[in-house]
Parts: C-alpha cells; sequence; structure tokens
C-alpha cells in the first residue's frame, strides 16, 4: 500500500491545463491588486478553483459541468459568509453541501475534485470575520472568478468543437482493426472486452457532447459512424464465433484506413479507400464500406439526424436516489463524516479550524477503501511538506505582484503534479489553501496558524478512515448479488417485452424496460467497481464475476439490436416460458446462492447471437463463485 501511494505515474503533464489553473487562480487577484482591492482578489480567485474540473471532455458536458460548479461555489461562499458566526450550523451546512456535490458527481458521472473545493470555499468564507450581510458581495465575487474559467475552458470550442468527439471515434475503429487481428488468438476475448469498454466509452462521449446549438454535419457524421461501428463490432465476433479463422490483411486494413480518414481533411480522405475483399464475411464488407461512405460525407438527404440516446435528468436522478443506489449511499456517508469532523474541529483548536473537515474531504475522496487509505497516506506526507513551504512563503509577508507570482506557480506544479501522485500535488495545494485562508482572516500569528495544521490533518484524516470502515465497509461487496439479480430480471422483463405474442409494441413497453435495463446496468457497473477496491472482498469471486458483468453488457446491447428490428418474430408462450426460467436460474443463483445448472436456452428465430451469448452468460455463472462475495 505504500509502494501504491508514492508511486510515480508515467503520463505526460498537462501543461495546457496546469496554465489555465495558474491563469484562472492569478489573474482575479492581480486584478484586484490594481484596483487597490486584493482582498476582494482573493475571493474571486475561489471561483477560478472551477477550472480544475475541466477534463478531456466534449465542450457541451464542459459547460453544463463547470456552470453547475460556479454555481455550486458561489452558493457555498454566501451561505458559508452567512454561518460564519454559527459554526454548528456551518458543521450541518458543511456535511449537506459535500453530501449534494458528491451525489451529483456521483449519479452523472462527472470526472472531477467532486465535493472537495464546494467544501474548501464554504469553510474559507465561513472561517472569515466578515459581516455576514456581506454574503452575497463574496456570492457574486466568486461567480466572477467562476466565468472566468468557464471563459477560458470554452476558448478551444471556436477551434475545434469537436475534437474530443473526433477522437474517440478514431479510437473506436483503431481498436476494431486491433479486434480483427485478434480473431484467431487466444488473446480475442481480452481484445473483445477491450474492444467493447471503447465503444462504450465512445457512446457516453457523444451523448454527453450532443446540445441542440451543437447540431452539425460532423457531429451528424461521428454519430453515424459510431453507430456503424458497433455494427462491425457485431459483424466481427458473429464471423469469429461461426468461423474460428483468421481475418483477411485487407479487411482489418479497411478499418486502419477508414479510422485514418476520420480525422483527414476532405481531399484525403479519397486516399482511405477501404481495399475490395471477396474473403471473409458479405455483411463485414457492406458493413466496412457504409463506414466509408459515412466518413466521406456521402449522406442521404432524407436520411434524419442522428443523435446517441443519453437518459434523462429524471431517469439519472431517481436511479440513484434510492436505498439502494451506491451514488446515493457513499454522497450519504460523505456528509454525515464530513459534519462530525466540522464539529469536532471546534474541539480541537482553539481557533475555528477549517483544515480538519477539509482533510477529511480530501481524505473520503477515494473512490474505494483502498484508494481512501492511499488519500489519507499521500495527504498526511504531503501536507508536511507543504506546511514547510507555506511557513517559509508566509513569513516573509509577500504582497503585490509576488503573491500573485506565488499563487499561479502554485497552482500550476499542483497541476503539474496531480497525473503524477496526489502526495506531490499536495505538497503545492497546501500553501495555496493557506495563502488563501490567511488572506481573508484576521489571523496575525503565521507560526501558530501554520504549526497546528500538521495536527488538524492528523484527526482530519483519522476521522475519514474510520468513518470509511465503521459505516458500511463492504456496503458495495453486499449490494453486489441483489443488484445483479435486480438486472437479470430487467433483462428478462425485456425479452418478454420484445418476443412475447401478448407484447403490445405500441405502448412503449420496449422502451421503458430497455431504460430499466441500462438503469440497472450502470449502477451494477458502480457497485462492481467499488466493490473491487473494498479490503474485505474475495479476489477470486470478483474476478470470475468480471466475465459475468460483461456477459450481461454484451446481452444488452444484442437486445437493444433486436428492438430496433420491426420485422422480428414472436415466440411461442412454451419458447418463452424456458427462455425466462433460464433467467429466473441466474436471478436466483445471484441472489440467493441457488446451485446453478445450465438449461437449454430455445431457438430464438433470426437471432442466434442472442442464444450463444446467453449460453455464454449462463457458462459464466456457472464458473463463477458469486456465493463466495457474501
Amino acid at each position: 500500500m505504500l509502494r501504491q501511494a508514492f508511486a510515480i505515474n508515467k503520463v505526460p503533464l498537462p501543461w495546457a491545463k496546469a496554465f489555465g489553473a495558474g491563469f484562472c487562480s492569478a489573474f482575479p487577484i492581480l486584478i484586484g491588486y490594481w484596483f487597490g482591492y486584493i482582498q476582494y482578489g482573493f475571493i474571486i480567485s475561489l471561483g477560478g478553483l472551477a477550472f480544475l474540473y475541466t477534463f478531456n471532455e466534449p465542450y457541451v458536458l464542459r459547460a453544463k459541468k463547470i456552470i453547475f460548479v460556479v454555481l455550486g461555489l458561489s452558493f457555498s461562499a454566501g451561505l458559508g459568509t452567512v454561518l460564519s458566526a454559527n459554526p454548528i450550523l456551518s458543521a450541518v451546512a458543511v456535511g449537506i453541501i459535500g453530501a449534494a456535490a458528491a451525489f451529483f458527481f456521483g449519479a452523472y458521472q462527472f470526472a472531477g475534485p467532486s465535493a472537495l473545493f464546494f467544501v474548501l470555499v464554504f469553510l474559507i468564507n465561513a472561517n472569515t470575520d466578515t459581516d455576514p450581510s456581506l454574503a452575497i458581495v463574496h456570492a457574486a465575487l466568486v461567480f466572477c472568478g467562476g466565468i472566468l474559467s468557464l471563459c477560458y475552458a470554452m476558448a478551444g470550442w471556436f477551434f475545434s468543437p469537436l475534437r474530443v468527439e473526433t477522437a474517440a471515434v478514431k479510437e473506436e475503429y483503431q481498436q476494431l482493426a486491433l479486434l480483427m487481428e485478434s480473431a484467431d488468438s487466444s488473446s480475442f476475448m481480452e481484445s473483445r472486452q477491450k474492444t467493447w469498454w471503447t465503444i462504450k466509452k465512445t457512446e457516453a462521449i457523444l451523448s454527453s457532447g450532443y446540445a441542440r446549438w451543437m447540431e452539425s454535419e460532423e457531429y451528424w457524421r461521428l454519430a453515424l459512424l459510431h453507430k456503424q461501428a458497433k455494427l462491425i463490432y457485431s459483424e466481427i465476433v458473429e464471423y469469429s464465433n461461426e468461423n474460428k479463422e483468421r481475418f483477411s490483411f485487407k479487411a482489418f486494413e479497411s478499418i486502419r484506413l477508414i479510422a485514418s480518414a476520420i480525422d483527414a481533411s476532405p481531399r484525403e480522405t479519397a486516399k482511405h479507400m477501404p481495399l475490395q475483399d471477396e474473403e471473409n464475411s458479405t455483411g463485414l464488407k457492406k458493413q466496412i464500406q457504409q463506414a466509408y461512405e459515412y466518413v466521406s460525407r456521402n449522406f442521404s438527404a432524407d436520411e434524419p439526424f442522428l443523435k446517441i440516446p443519453k437518459p434523462s435528468f429524471k431517469t439519472i436522478f431517481l436511479g440513484s436516489f434510492n436505498k439502494n443506489s451506491m451514488v446515493f449511499f457513499s454522497a450519504l456517508r460523505f456528509g454525515i463524516v464530513l459534519t462530525i469532523a466540522a464539529l469536532a474541529a471546534n474541539f480541537f483548536n482553539e481557533l475555528t479550524s477549517y483544515w480538519i473537515p477539509l482533510t477529511c474531504a480530501a481524505v473520503m475522496s477515494g473512490a474505494t477503501i483502498l484508494s481512501t487509505f492511499n488519500r489519507a497516506i499521500q495527504r498526511t506526507f504531503g501536507t508536511i511538506v507543504g506546511i514547510l513551504i507555506a511557513v517559509a512563503i508566509l513569513s516573509q509577508k509577500p504582497e503585490g505582484l509576488l503573491i500573485v507570482a506565488v499563487i499561479f506557480l502554485l497552482m500550476l506544479l499542483a497541476e503539474l503534479a496531480i497525473v503524477l501522485n496526489y502526495a506531490v500535488a499536495s505538497v503545492f495545494v497546501t500553501p495555496i489553501a493557506l495563502i488563501l485562508a490567511e488572506s481573508t482572516s484576521t489571523f496575525g500569528n503565521i507560526s501558530y496558524f501554520t504549526s497546528a495544521r500538521l495536527t488538524d490533518v492528523i484527526i482530519g484524516s483519522a476521522i475519514g478512515l474510520i468513518g470509511t470502515l465503521l459505516v458500511g465497509r463492504r456496503h458495495a461487496s453486499s449490494l453486489l448479488p441483489r443488484l445483479m439479480a435486480k438486472t437479470i430480471r430487467s433483462q428478462q422483463r425485456f425479452i418478454s417485452a420484445l418476443f412475447s405474442i401478448h407484447s403490445k409494441k405500441t405502448t412503449g413497453e420496449e422502451m421503458i424496460e430497455q431504460r430499466k435495463m441500462n438503469t440497472n446496468l450502470t449502477n451494477l457497473r458502480l457497485v462492481f467497481s467499488t466493490a473491487q477496491g473494498e479490503l474485505s472482498s474475495n479476489r477470486n469471486a470478483l474476478e470470475t464475476l468480471q466475465h459475468v458483468f460483461f456477459a450481461l453488457e454484451q446481452l444488452s446491447f444484442l437486445l437493444a439490436k433486436a428492438a430496433d428490428d420491426k420485422n422480428r418474430l414472436p415466440l411461442s408462450d412454451a419458447h418463452l416460458g424456458q427462455l425466462l426460467l433460464v433467467f429466473e436460474m441466474m436471478a436466483n443463483t445471484a441472489e440467493k446462492n441457488w446451485h446453478f445448472s445450465e438449461l437449454p436456452v430455445p431457438h430464438i428465430p433470426r437471432y442466434k447471437d442472442i442464444e450463444r451469448e446467453i449460453n455464454d452468460l449462463q457458462h459464466a455463472f456457472k464458473i463463477s463463485s458469486i456465493f463466495a462475495i457474501n
């Protein structure tokens, strides 16, 4: 664990983002200095923290997320100022703010530091001697800094509005070519899983990157190419299952040529025409040719605009806001433990300390128990060094342009270090937080103020760790069997809606059941990844369950394809009953630890791939040790 906590990741440094973070944090202070209101400049720079929530994501998603963050930071600043004279209400409020931010970031799967900077902004404003009547002023100033971050983060949209989406679709086709190359090798299944996760990632990017004001021929082209990639994937898997032989060189080279053409200029696109191939599947050849037509912009004039479907705000919210949701549980735990840390801060320090709850929030930001332990170790050691740096800086009483330069440099270094190791990043984040807090408080004794921080860090880390261990340390593992059974039964109902002679296709029943299935799969994915990070989980059981989860994903994909086929044939009551029995047996195996034996799967006309995937799912259940999770 110590080796993992201090391991340096070998990744490219994000120089552009680091410069942007430094600029958005330091520029407001510079403006405040020029106009003689440097204190206001410090408050505005808190809004600049919104830029830290930018990642390599579609600009549509980035705009929505940063607007949400800016409003949240502004509200946190205003509420913190209002409650600055009431530590008890302040402790409760910081817990609510932390829980709400953690819930929304978890439910909508936003990348970023989650609730951490909401908590920081609230605590800094709650620990000032400012008149509570200035709450609106503080909120407005933070909002101005947030708008600066939004403008800076969206500047690239004017030059390449679909840069991320284009790169994702290109990676998708490159991975398809690798999948074809591995068709007759022992690594085919591993490559198939990697290709599927790439397809899912691309779909999420295109879905989050859609907005009515972003409708364009370029987005249309990328959406059609993604749709075609899924069809090519199906053809590759089907051909490999039927023939068990290698694809020709021309086949996967054609896919690579299409990948190269995706971001090529129109003049260069003609050079990437797929190679003619008569050796492999006619269906695959047809799908590759169609992909080339899309990449060369030969659209049908009467073809409707294609957008990637995504669940509504209501669907996501209700799917996460229930007692069986890992997101809801984690957010509730985060809020409760953070409130306890904030209350404890009033007893461990004669000054109203913000560092205990802030450290607790940073520690609990780890997605799993293992990452929480790592965060505690990294935060403690990083902060010790950071405090020494902060003491050296604050002892010189920096003012004016010097403090602007210090903030810029520290923030730049922090963003460069965060991708390498959180402990290294804490070395630079700590003096930033101390400088901002000192600038908005009346604490004159810098030595005492900084020497108390080490004790605060230890206390905050301990509270975060104890809270994580005592409150649901195996919650994800305990949820896994029940949620897996729920997912299987949602597929069972979807199959019934698709193939029953009694289902009424005009009622939208299929669409409702498909949405429920997708929601359950999303929740299962989160619970599964969380369970993998729990200390007492059965590693072997989780490893074998990976194959079950992949089979569930593949089956959902095939059922969604069948739902688009208006010519599918219904099953007889006897065959449908046998099929539903297969799913009920698997659900009972997951939920009740029943002994599982594979059952015969009835013939499904025109959907041999669904038959095969159900058999694969049964086989995965048979070899898995799901009962060992409990």
